[in-house]
C-alpha cells in the first residue's frame, strides 16, 4: 500500500462492520490507497465476499488489505480518479471514515441494489448499477468512476 498506509487504519465503522479512517488531516486530491484483489470472472466471484467489478466481466476479489473495508456512501469523499487509485475528493478530517459511491464501479444489468444506510442528506436509498441510476446523477458521478465506466457512459 506504500505512503497511503500511513495516512489509513481500519477499525470498527458506525456504518458498517469494518471501515477505513484517517490518521489525520487528508488534502483534497491525495491518493488514498489502491484496490488490489486477484482478477476474477463473474463465474468465480463469491458474491457474499468483497469484490469490486473492473470491467464488463472482470472482477477485483478480496485483498485481504484496507481496501476490503472501504464503506460506501452517497456524499463519498473518495473517489476514482487514475484507475484503482482512491483519491480525497475533498479535505478529510482526522479520524473521518474514507468513503466512495460503489454505483461509480458496479454496472450489472441484473444487478437488483441494496438498500443504503450511509445516512447522507443526499442518500439515494438504495445502491444501484451506474447503468440503472438517473441520467443527471450519473453525469455528476462519472468522473470518479472506474475507468471502463467513464468511457462506456462518455
Amino acid at each position: 500500500m506504500g505512503e497511503a498506509a500511513v495516512l489509513i487504519y481500519v477499525r470498527e465503522s458506525p456504518q458498517h462492520g469494518r471501515g477505513v479512517f484517517a490518521t489525520g488531516l487528508i488534502a483534497a486530491g491525495t491518493a488514498l490507497i489502491t484496490f488490489r484483489g486477484p482478477l476474477l470472472r463473474r463465474e468465480q466471484v463469491d458474491f457474499q465476499d468483497y469484490h469490486l467489478q473492473v470491467g464488463d466481466d472482470l472482477y477485483l476479489g478480496p485483498s485481504g488489505g484496507a481496501d476490503d473495508f472501504v464503506n460506501h456512501s452517497c456524499a463519498p469523499n473518495g473517489g476514482f480518479a487514475d484507475g484503482l487509485v482512491l483519491r480525497a475528493l475533498r479535505d478529510i478530517a482526522a479520524n473521518e471514515e474514507i468513503t466512495w459511491d460503489y454505483s461509480c464501479a458496479i454496472d450489472e444489468a441484473d444487478f437488483p441494489g441494496f438498500a443504503c444506510a450511509c445516512g447522507a442528506a443526499s442518500c439515494r436509498g438504495i445502491v444501484r448499477s451506474f447503468r440503472h441510476l438517473e441520467p443527471e446523477v450519473r453525469e455528476r458521478l462519472r468522473p470518479w468512476a472506474l475507468p471502463y465506466l467513464r468511457d462506456r457512459y462518455r
